[in-house]
């Protein structure tokens, strides 16, 4: 039996839980601060300014918020679960990378 190829485009009814959303939106400028200021740290070789330990304590500050709406958006019964999951995912990266650079 030969695969039929569908006629037309297929949408999801699904929507994303709203505390997820604001988690991806905490958390993703949270990760691309911490690595902007790793790959700044390693160009300069160590010599960055003080404004670097300011935008890493806004990415802690970030990445705590979006690691407290990632456990609400999990309470929310709208949305899919890839996107909860997702959201905790980058959160949690973002505060275990924080410790890491904090610890060495």
């Amino acid at each position: 039996m030969a695969l039929r190829k569908k006629k037309g485009y297929k949408f999801s009814d699904e929507v994303m839980a709203k505390d997820a959303v604001i988690s991806l939106i905490f958390g993703v400028p949270s990760f691309v601060c911490i690595v902007f200021s790793i790959v700044y740290s390693i160009v300069v070789k160590g010599n960055v300014p003080d404004a670097i330990g300011a935008v890493l304590l806004v990415a802690l500050i970030m990445a705590v918020t979006a690691f407290i709406f990632a456990l609400f958006s999990y309470r929310d019964t709208d949305g899919g679960i890839i996107s909860k999951r997702g959201s905790l995912i980058i959160s949690i990266i973002d505060i275990a990378a924080l410790v890491a650079l904090y610890v060495l």
